[in-house]
């Protein structure tokens, strides 16, 4: 069978430029506007949320630094065989009785005790020392555990004049984005030394009365 041959006709293409482009990159007004809406919504519903976690985040974070302050006072009042003690600290070097816990605390062993509250004689060791607290977080002592929690050396706690000391620290938030049975931890010392923590059933917004 012979081959197919041209038949001799010439066929004629006429090239319109853009006729032969994709699609054009971009969007129209209405999808802008569109995509600005959901935008809206989403930050509207995750920036409140993600706030919530920052606050929770830093409550948390603030209740571990002193249920961890604690133990250690504890540990090492056992260990020395002397008492050791948590006050509040402005300065890193010296008890207060001034503000809130949330301002810092030192942890320093113990050994000259003074009549009333908790002080850093001459020659007494500093062992540790926490920073204030950042994020709307607060800290306040009930009664007997106002400026300072002591440990003596058999671990028990007690005041200065040597009885038992028992008490609760609250720490709490006052950052708006936590609903009020969200914002406080508890943090209850026995006067056997032993520490737990508890969430409030709910505090007021401003915090932090126990």
């Amino acid at each position: 069978m012979a081959p197919a041959h041209n038949s001799g006709v010439k066929h004629s293409f006429t090239y319109w430029p853009g006729r032969l482009r994709g699609p054009q990159a971009g969007f129209t007004l209405i999808e802008l506007m569109v995509g600005v809406a959901i935008m809206g919504i989403l930050l509207m519903v995750g920036v409140p949320s993600f706030q919530s976690a920052v606050a929770s985040s830093r409550l948390t974070t603030s209740t571990n630094d002193v249920v961890s302050a604690l133990a250690l006072a504890r540990t090492e009042a056992i260990r020395r065989g002397a008492r050791v003690t948590v006050c509040k600290s402005a300065n890193a070097t010296g008890c207060t009785t001034a503000g809130n816990w949330a301002q810092g605390w030192i942890i320093f062993i113990d050994t000259t005790r003074s009549a009333g509250d908790a002080a850093v004689d001459t020659g007494e060791v500093i062992l540790a020392s926490n920073a204030a607290a950042s994020g709307n977080i607060v800290m306040a002592g009930s009664a007997g555990v106002t400026n300072f929690v002591s440990f003596a050396s058999d671990g028990q706690a007690r005041l200065m004049n040597g009885a038992s000391q028992a008490g609760t620290l609250r720490v709490c938030s006052t950052a708006t984005a936590l609903a009020d049975t969200r914002r406080a931890r508890d943090i209850a010392i026995s006067a056997s030394g032993r520490v737990s923590t508890s969430t409030p059933a709910s505090v007021a917004a401003t915090c932090p009365a126990t």
